[in-house]
């Protein structure tokens, strides 16, 4: 490279605003996004970490609605509350093998209820990429692919037929 064409690249960067230059590229992992606390306080602003799961990446990226983040969190919340044990994970177990397991807590169970109450409602391979992207963080492409081999429309508007099945599931409509 030049020394003109690379002044002149230098001229460039320094003449853009220095807020566009350091912001995070758009990717898995540790995207931050700076909000405000409380629309009520005003000044108080947080860094949120959007990069943290692939459901909450699309909704910053504005792939998803508002309604499909809510119903998508929804499911997300209740695959963590299935899969978490109501063990104290400092407990010692000493001795005795490992053929005891621990009984369900009554917050996995209505989890479970709650999970099988939307599996009902939707269609299997809606269920299936819902599954996927929303309670295991797998991402758009891996999900679609796990229920359908292609589809003509495209990964992300798949996705989205997905996510709205699973809100009319929420308000309680009956999907065909």
């Amino acid at each position: 490279m030049s020394r003109k064409i690379r002044k002149r690249r230098m001229q460039v960067a320094e003449d853009a605003a220095p807020e566009a230059r350091y912001r995070p590229k758009a990717g898995p992992g540790s995207v931050f996004v700076e909000e405000f606390v409380s629309a009520r306080t005003g000044g108080e602003k947080r860094l949120r970490n959007v990069g943290e799961h692939p459901l909450t990446l699309a909704h910053a990226r504005g792939k998803i609605s508002d309604e499909q983040f809510a119903a998508g969190e929804e499911v997300r919340r209740l695959c963590e509350l299935r899969g978490a044990s109501g063990r104290d994970s400092t407990a010692m177990n000493v001795g005795g093998g490992g053929g005891l397991s621990m009984p369900f807590t009554q917050m996995q169970v209505d989890a479970i209820r709650r999970l099988d109450h939307f599996r009902a409602r939707l269609k299997t391979r809606d269920w299936i990429i819902v599954e996927k992207f929303c309670g295991e963080g797998w991402s758009m492409a891996e999900s679609v692919r796990a229920a359908t081999a292609c589809h003509p429309s495209g990964v992300l508007l798949r996705l989205q037929e997905a996510l709205d099945e699973l809100v009319a599931a929420r308000r309680g409509g009956r999907v065909n």
